[in-house]
């Protein structure tokens, strides 16, 4: 896991290009520090039980956040948003929040059973449990996360994450992370924890065992100031 981290910061590092956007979640940035993006990236991460030793996430907060993506209800806003590292006081709430929620968030979208589609009711994250403990082998046990309504021009924040596909290979239950975009400084190395605590928590209502999260990233990107401390971790990486 610690390579494949390595390998995303080197290639973004190393092989990065200016991004054209002139947006970071929305918001309008500096366009004296634009933002720098390698495109299509596919990594695969190989299940170790010691995900916090190996992947050095943002925890407690992880954890704790990931603990109220699974509580099975489409809470919004939640309360772990405030406890984001990253995260300024009040800053850009009104925009993030303008009546008093998120425009979407993962408790919403891992638990919308209670939303009606065109002819059938939407399903959660427990139909794809169910789905894969009736049958391992289904190749239909994709957890949507970015949903139609993300496809409208409303001006608003949508999901980084397109969604989880679970499978099973006859001897550990794998899962294909789709994501459109990642800042890597800020959010890479919880995303990967999450995702793979996640499979995790598949595993133990399935009762099987994890095997190997891949991962494609539309765009890996980060603030051109960041790149002082993603070279700073892959010379320090490669001299240890």
């Amino acid at each position: 896991m610690k390579q494949t981290i390595l390998k995303l910061y080197s290639d973004l590092y190393y092989n990065h290009h200016e991004s054209g956007n002139t947006q970071w979640q929305s918001i309008d940035i500096d366009k004296r520090n634009p933002i720098v993006e390698v495109l299509d990236t596919f990594v695969k991460f190989k299940y170790d039980p010691d995900l916090a030793g190996n992947l050095n996430p943002d925890l407690p907060w992880a954890e704790d956040h990931f603990l109220e993506r699974i509580n099975g209800e489409p809470i919004n806003p939640g309360s772990e948003y405030k406890n984001w590292p990253y995260y300024k006081n009040g800053d850009n709430d009104d925009l993030f929040r303008s009546t008093g929620k998120f425009s979407h968030n993962y408790m919403e979208r891992y638990w919308c059973s209670d939303v009606k589609g065109r002819r059938y009711q939407y399903g959660d994250l427990l139909d794809i449990m169910d789905r894969i403990k009736d049958n391992p082998f289904t190749r239909q046990a994709y957890l949507a996360v970015w949903h139609p309504e993300d496809q409208s021009n409303n001006n608003v924040r949508v999901p980084c994450t397109l969604g989880y596909w679970f499978y099973f290979n006859g001897k550990t239950l794998d899962v294909t992370y789709h994501i459109r975009s990642c800042d890597a400084a800020r959010h890479l190395r919880n995303d990967v924890y999450m995702t793979l605590r996640l499979l995790e928590y598949v595993c133990e209502y399935t009762k099987l065992k994890p095997g190997t999260l891949k991962m494609w990233i539309g765009s890996l990107h980060c603030f051109k100031s960041d790149l002082y401390t993603l070279r700073k971790y892959v010379r320090d990486s490669n001299n240890s």
